[in-house]
């Protein structure tokens, strides 16, 4: 019984630990607060590099680049990747440069992107 009880309050948890993994808004929002979350780790850390962070955050931009479906997303799909280009080599101009300024563009882009993106969401309407 106790295995039971203690079973359910891990699978309970763990369902709270992902939410909004079971739509693909969600899943698209979840990538752009772990994008956020780590750029913020990033610009706390500056002038030191946190490789995990930066890797993080390229790998999001590369994954939300990888989602898009140009062919039918027309011209929003394709100015949606050329931000996400634009935003990958702006966090690899900082590791070159070490300017802060870089990290502070590419964070108002995504957030920006974040706010329209929760402005969608189809389940709060």
């Amino acid at each position: 019984m106790a295995l039971n009880r203690g079973f359910d309050t891990y699978k309970q948890e763990s369902q709270e630990y992902i939410a909004g993994i079971d739509s693909a808004h969600g899943r698209i929002k979840i990538l752009f607060d772990t994008f956020i979350q780590n750029l913020d780790n990033q610009i706390e850390k500056h002038p030191k590099t946190d490789f995990l962070s930066l890797g993080k955050c390229l790998n999001v931009l590369t994954i939300l680049s990888d989602s898009l479906n140009t062919s039918e997303g027309g011209e929003l799909a394709e100015n949606l990747l050329e931000l996400y280009d634009y935003s990958r080599r702006t966090l690899r101009e900082y590791l070159e440069t070490k300017e802060v300024k870089k990290l502070e563009e590419v964070y108002s882009i995504i957030t920006k992107l974040s706010e329209g993106w929760d402005g969608i969401d189809e389940s709060k309407k």
